[in-house]
């Protein structure tokens, strides 16, 4: 399993080891005064479990994005009644494969019907593949994968952050349009006026921040190939002596180091474009 794949992480942004020990006893809002209940002790691994499972589980796809973190978080938190999310922080500069940020959880643990909430904040630091720890093989360590940190007293559950990247679709409808456009482009037309007539006719996707792929296209000796996509979504047509074909090749030879999602690739002889298993 991918998580349990770990990397060592640095100590920055991290409580000291007597730090640690103090929340640990403490565990809660109020303070420390004298031996802590055994109630508390409990509701502190509970607290401290339930941000840990959380934390765990979220692994969507790599990404070295700590804001990702932070949706996903928001999205696997949002009726829960124990663990929020109450910031989150990202580390300028971090490189692939070291930890890129920090989420920060406050739980909330009702012990018995006659006691106080126990409440406990936790840090949780993560990398490409997920939660960070410390040391390979900690991930099952709920102390490993969430550290106590101090409650901030102003700590409420925040929004998760706006995403504003684009999301590069294949727009409905774009198959037909490029079939229609090779069906009945010249002999002479060039690779640049074949996408300038699709891109000019293009369906606008109609998704939150959707936007087109942008097309290509290759003329040789009169053949044309266009492609439009990546290696998980692509369109490939080709258009030869034996007119216009949309190719179905297997997404292992669509994938960047292979063939890719190229207008060369819709021109590539059949032979080539078979699966290699």
């Amino acid at each position: 399993m991918i998580n349990n794949v770990r990397h060592s992480v640095s100590n920055r942004h991290r409580p000291s080891p007597v730090a640690w020990l103090s929340l640990a006893v403490c565990g809660t809002l109020t303070g420390c005064a004298g031996a802590v209940p055994a109630s508390d002790a409990v509701s502190q691994v509970s607290a401290r479990k339930a941000v840990a499972d959380v934390s765990r589980g979220l692994y969507r796809e790599g990404t070295d994005v700590i804001d990702d973190y932070a949706r996903w978080a928001d999205t696997d938190t949002e009726k829960s009644t124990v663990v929020e999310l109450i910031g989150y922080e990202p580390y300028p500069g971090a490189i692939h494969g070291e930890p890129v940020g920090a989420l920060k959880f406050r739980a909330t643990i009702q012990p018995t019907p006659n006691e106080g909430p126990h409440v406990a904040c936790f840090e949780s630091q993560f990398d490409f593949w997920g939660v960070a720890t410390d040391e390979p093989g900690e991930w099952s360590d709920d102390t490993a994968v969430a550290h106590d940190i101090a409650c901030p007293p102003d700590a409420k559950r925040i929004p998760p952050p706006v995403d504003t990247r684009l999301v590069d679709v294949l727009p409905d409808g774009a198959e037909a349009l490029v079939v229609e456009v090779l069906t009945n482009a010249p002999s002479a037309a060039s690779a640049d006026d074949i996408v300038a007539e699709i891109v000019k006719r293009m369906p606008q996707p109609t998704g939150e921040r959707e936007v087109a792929f942008d097309p290509e296209a290759t003329v040789v000796d009169g053949d044309i190939g266009f492609a439009m996509g990546d290696g998980d979504d692509c369109l490939l047509v080709k258009r030869d002596v034996g007119g216009v074909q949309v190719l179905q090749v297997p997404k292992i030879l669509l994938q960047p180091g292979e063939l890719g999602c190229a207008a060369g690739t819709a021109l590539q002889p059949g032979d080539q474009l078979r699966s290699p298993h």
